[in-house]
């Protein structure tokens, strides 16, 4: 029988109090201590009407506390909802109205009737008397992007994040050391890395791995190494800046977005005594469902890797457009169907009737999801991914409607009309958003894209915006994608520059791979990422120019990172490290 998460939980800390559950910095709780903390929360909470069938927010800066936080939800019985820390003020306001969460624990006290501090939360330190969980209750809500403009929320149950966690403790060992948790706990990504070390008796090591890339904090100690690793394709290049006290020594596993083997190899060569996992599962299917495992000394072609077989208790289906299967080789839309199958999408009887159809090869009247996903079957058995069937796209792992972008964009008066598009491969993947802009307001996209930005957390802000004077139209009235314009490369030469901008662009052309680049060009533009920002703060820092990370992403150009950080280049080493 597999168990809910807060029966595994409480399994677990009770045959190993003392040892470590969580680590942040100087901070480290046992499993004793983790269980008190969140059990005084969850008292409290109870009292407020929290229990199995309702569900509480949590929006918590980054460390134990939204761990606390959200396992004090989980001891109730009730599901959690968690928000991004830096999502813009609107959205959170959505999905709390969306979700109609009895409960918000957040970092700063309001009178609003429902938001409790975790200091404020804390009760004195006594049992209560938690109602049972059912395999059918909320287990948590987790919001994805919705092409009507507004993010929809996927209900997971009890029984589905049961029967994932059973198979992540199968299959990682190495959860049961130490787990680095770094991604935002409002990504189902981080559901691996939050709740299969509490459920298989290792530690959360919780790590800002891009602060750590661009020197801003320190790393871990060699004797913190984790054994554990969950990331995307995208952060791929990320972990070739890290110091090896942050890389796993025993798993790393990698999803959200499509993997080859030429983006992974730079990673086993360096480490070949580590196993890789191509993990796959929609959010809609309880964060995994399917994996490929590379073994030391597997060879792996350049092209895509697969994504290998389902676990146990979920069955695929590859099916054409009439829901036949497809032969061994061909090319159909996935279906998923068993045991991790998502509720549906919270409020939205319609839509999830769409997705979630009845599985015609079931004798027992139960469903299969309709992923979108185009994959075939090879001749060995293993799946492989081929891309999306519809007009979602996958950025740094997130699945995103370009639609939910252009629904905000168009929200603006200076917007006649917009398309938004993804360019690029891997970790050069960006949004580049083309706007038509209204004849009556000033010229432009900087309005534009505030108001994105406003809206709209980081990960979906394209990266560029481009005028357009129309959109151009296949002959049945559709967009034709293959005839916009290429995004601007930004303007490549020296130009004026002061010695310290001479020296950042010569470091910011190395990160981008290109001769040159203008201080006045924006590097995002010119084909960068965040993990070329990291870069270049990190190979800054090396010639004695401090600057931050948050800067190099706001400011985008080094003349305009260079003003908003007057002082980051005095005093300044003379030349660029080879």
């Amino acid at each position: 029988m597999t168990l809910t998460l807060r029966d595994a939980f409480l399994d677990q800390a009770a045959r190993t109090p003392d040892a470590h559950a969580l680590v942040h910095g100087d901070t480290v709780w046992t499993y004793r201590e983790l269980e008190l903390r969140a059990g005084r929360m969850a008292r409290t909470l109870a009292a407020r009407g929290a229990g199995p069938g309702t569900l509480v927010a949590v929006r918590l800066p980054r460390g134990p506390e939204p761990v606390a936080a959200l396992l004090a939800v989980v001891l109730t019985g009730a599901g959690y909802v968690p928000l991004a820390d830096d999502d813009p003020p609107d959205r959170c306001r959505h999905i709390l109205d969306d979700c109609a969460a009895a409960l918000l624990l957040a970092e700063h006290p309001s009178r609003d009737g429902r938001t409790l501090t975790p200091d404020e939360a804390l009760a004195p330190a006594r049992p209560f008397d938690a109602a049972p969980v059912r395999a059918g209750d909320p287990a948590y809500v987790i919001y994805t992007s919705g092409s009507s403009g507004r993010p929809k929320g996927v209900l997971v149950e009890q029984g589905a994040l049961g029967a994932y966690l059973a198979q992540a403790r199968a299959r990682y060992d190495g959860l049961s050391g130490r787990t680095v948790l770094h991604s935002s706990l409002s990504f189902d990504m981080a559901v691996t890395s939050l709740w299969g070390p509490l459920v298989s008796g290792g530690a959360i090591h919780v790590l800002d791995l891009k602060a750590i890339a661009s020197g801003t904090q320190p790393p871990p100690a060699a004797s913190a190494r984790p054994s554990f690793l969950k990331v995307t394709p995208s952060h791929l290049p990320l972990l070739g800046l890290l110091p090896d006290s942050c890389l796993p020594t025993g798993q790393l596993v990698i999803g959200g977005e499509a993997l080859t083997g030429s983006a992974l190899g730079p990673w086993r060569a360096a480490h070949p005594d580590v196993t890789v996992v191509n993990e796959y599962g929609p959010t809609e299917a309880t964060v995994g469902c399917c994996a490929y495992t590379v073994r030391p000394g597997d060879a792996v072609d350049p092209g895509a890797v697969p994504i290998g077989r389902p676990f146990a208790g979920t069955r695929l289906y590859v099916l054409d457009a009439d829901g036949e299967p497809v032969a061994v080789g061909g090319v159909g839309e996935l279906h998923i169907a068993g045991d991790q199958l998502a509720r549906g999408y919270l409020g939205r009887p319609r839509l999830t009737e769409e997705r979630f159809v009845p599985d015609p090869f079931a004798a027992d009247g139960s469903r299969m999801y309709r992923t979108g996903d185009l994959v075939r079957e090879r001749p060995d058995g293993d799946l492989e991914y081929l891309g999306r069937a519809d007009g979602q796209v996958k950025v740094s792992g997130y699945r995103i409607e370009p639609g939910e972008i252009e629904a905000v964009l168009r929200g603006h008066a200076g917007v006649r009309d917009c398309a938004v598009v993804a360019v690029g491969e891997a970790d050069a993947r960006r949004l580049v958003a083309y706007v038509v802009p209204d004849p009556d307001s000033p010229p432009g996209t900087a309005a534009p894209a505030r108001h994105a930005a406003e809206a709209l957390p980081p990960y979906m802000v394209p990266a560029t915006f481009v005028t357009v004077p129309e959109l151009p139209l296949t002959p049945n009235g559709k967009l034709d994608r293959d005839a916009l314009p290429g995004p601007p490369a930004g303007d490549a030469g020296p130009g004026d520059r002061t010695p310290a901008e001479t020296l950042l662009c010569e470091l910011l052309a190395r990160a981008l791979g290109i001769p040159e680049i203008d201080a006045d060009a924006d590097f995002l533009t010119s084909g960068g990422t965040s993990i070329t920002a990291l870069k270049l703060v990190a190979g800054a820092r090396r010639v004695g120019i401090r600057l931050e990370l948050t800067t190099v992403l706001r400011e985008r150009t080094v003349r305009r990172i260079l003003a908003a950080q007057p002082d980051a280049a005095s005093p300044l080493v003379e030349g660029v490290p080879e």
